[in-house]
């Protein structure tokens, strides 16, 4: 018995939508330490490549990736110069072609500047992420990322949980 095309198509956008909901966990759920490699070796093929260069970073692994944003052996990160961040995705838009697929994501992201005193500042990001993705023996994964960012801003805050002077 044939099983019908459109439970199949279901199933892949199933998969692919929590692959990339894994990598935002990843990043969002481990702000205190460094490990979001715990999800992204769920979220990435093995040898998958990223390109951040719309943010600085070199085009380069993944784990590489999570090396340049999150610091290693004393050395600091990127994500080093905040003390929260938040990812927001959209649902992506994807087209799968057999054992292959593309996803666009937008997103928004809010990160939190590392300041002394009452004042603060924030930054905000707004832009897609373009991924490349392969069905494989664990299910999907990403093997190519690109990151787009449409605009982004730093805006200056007051902390409203200090009491007033």
């Amino acid at each position: 018995m044939q099983s019908d095309p459109r439970l199949q198509e279901a199933l892949d956008y199933v998969g692919i939508i929590r692959v990339i909901s894994l990598y935002s966990l990843g990043q969002d759920g481990h702000q205190r330490d460094n490990a979001i490699l715990e999800h992204w070796d769920r979220v990435f093929a093995p040898d998958a490549t990223t390109d951040y260069s719309a943010a600085g970073a070199p085009v380069c692994s993944y784990r590489e990736l999570a090396v340049w944003m999150r610091g290693a052996n004393g050395r600091p990160g990127r994500m080093s110069r905040y003390v929260g961040w938040q990812h927001m995705l959209s649902i992506p838009v994807v087209t799968v072609d057999g054992d292959r697929a593309h996803a666009r994501t937008d997103f928004a992201a809010v990160h939190q500047l590392r300041t002394d005193g009452p004042g603060g500042a924030r930054s905000e990001s707004h832009g897609a992420f373009h991924d490349d993705l392969a069905r494989g023996k664990a299910g999907w994964r990403i093997t190519h990322r690109r990151l787009e960012v449409y605009f982004g801003n730093e805006l200056h805050t007051v902390n409203p949980m200090l009491p007033a002077r």
